[in-house]
């Protein structure tokens, strides 16, 4: 029975309105993100300290990271709803999460850091990048069992 419903027209539609209705908020959600970026640029800007100051920098760098993030996302699954294919890859949401993932390094305070944050944040990428891996190798053994050709 649950083949059925998967596997049917309706539910086909179903999952594109839902991907539709998410591209349109993920769209709302990058213009407000960019709005707040300019806030945090300008704001690091017009104080005393300007981009020197760290502080100010980790807050404008991270606020540009949430715009790249949301248009990757935005990228990844938009392009899907016109093909045949599943509509939203576990390989594209892989490569979201890794993004988001470095951004929360890359803002990440080491120095206030507890150490095992620090070593869950690193088990926690290893699994994503093992996943990523292991999806991108099954894709293109299928490619190639079907005679896909040479896949990079």
């Amino acid at each position: 029975m649950i083949p059925l419903i998967f596997g049917s027209k309706g539910y086909h539609w179903f999952e594109r309105l839902v991907v539709a209705v998410l591209g349109i908020m993920v769209a709302i959600s990058i213009v407000l993100t960019l709005a707040q970026s300019g806030v945090a640029l300008w704001q690091a800007v017009a104080s005393e300290k300007h981009l020197l100051d760290h502080e100010a920098f980790i807050k404008v760098f991270g606020a540009f990271m949430t715009v790249l993030i949301a248009l990757e996302f935005n990228h990844t699954v938009l392009p899907d709803m016109t093909t045949k294919t599943p509509v939203v890859k576990v390989r594209a949401v892989l490569l979201v999460a890794m993004l988001a993932l470095a951004r929360k390094v890359v803002l990440l305070d080491f120095k206030e850091t507890e150490y095992t944050m620090i070593i869950a944040l690193a088990v926690l990428f290893v699994g994503i990048a093992a996943a990523y891996w292991g999806v991108r190798r099954e894709e293109e053994c299928s490619l190639l069992g079907r005679g896909g050709g040479n896949s990079v």
